[in-house]
This record gives C-alpha cells, structure tokens and sequence, in this order.
C-alpha cells in the first residue's frame, strides 16, 4: 500500500511541473485575460453610462478610468493580473467606488450590475484569451528557461 501511495504522490507532482506554467507565462496569460475584461468593461460602461458631451474638467470619464495592471491586487508581482476602474491615487476621484455604487446601487441609486454582468459574459474570452497564451509555441512555460 504504501508503494501504491509513493506512486500516487509521485504522478501528482510530475502532473503538477507539466500542467502548470512558470510565472513569466502565468503573467502573459493573466495579462491577456485581464486585457480582454479590461476592453468588455470599457465597451459595457461606455454603453450603460457615457454621457456625450458631458463637462467634466480635469477628471477622467468612467470608461476612461478602466485599466489592468500585470500585478496583484497589492502590487505583487507574482504572476496575477487585475483589471478594473482607476483609484483615488490615479486620477483624483475613486472611479472604483463610483462604478461599485452604480453596480450595487444606493439608497437612491438602482444599481444595474453591469460590472457583475461583464464579468460573467467575459468568462469566455478570458480564458479564451488566456488559452491562446498557454498553447503559444507548443511550451506551456514548464521549462527552466527564465528567459523565454
């Protein structure tokens, strides 16, 4: 039995080198992912909440505060991608906490979860998008080569 187990666990962990990716190709995948829900995001909001014309000064539009950054939701680099609306930090107005409150709505805001609704519909051109990335060149990125 316990050979049976040492093989079990052996298989497991040369399935796991050959399945998943280094982090150099994680974080071309996940920023392929993220950049095709970046784009969907920017179509759905310009579409739901663009106002033509409208006088904003010096802060950015809705639609215009979306970006992705090839980082964690912390700043780490460890192969993750986000996508989503611009903070405070950015561009002097909370474009997240905007988009949140039209999402989910307020007291006097009906909210039309369009964020939600997005992400739902992006599932799959993300993985889609992220496929294409993992398949490109017949290396799935297990290799040792750190440079390619």
């Amino acid at each position: 039995m316990t050979d049976f187990a040492n093989l079990m666990e052996s298989f497991g962990r040369n399935t796991e080198k050959m399945i998943i990716p280094n982090q150099a190709k994680r974080k071309a995948m996940t920023a392929a992912g993220a950049t095709v829900l970046a784009e969907a995001l920017k179509k759905e909001t310009r579409k739901r909440h663009y106002q033509a014309g409208r006088k904003i000064g010096k802060v950015k539009h809705l639609v215009d505060s979306i970006t992705f950054e090839n980082k964690d939701v912390d700043g780490v680099d460890n192969g993750n991608s986000v996508a989503g609306f611009t903070g405070k930090d950015e561009s002097g107005i909370n474009h997240g906490r905007i988009a949140r409150f039209l999402n989910d709505g307020t007291k006097y805001i009906t909210g039309d979860s369009f964020v939600d609704n997005t992400r739902r519909a992006s599932v799959a051109a993300v993985f889609e998008a992220e496929r294409k990335i993992y398949e490109e060149g017949g290396n799935n990125g297990t290799s040792n080569n750190s440079g390619k």
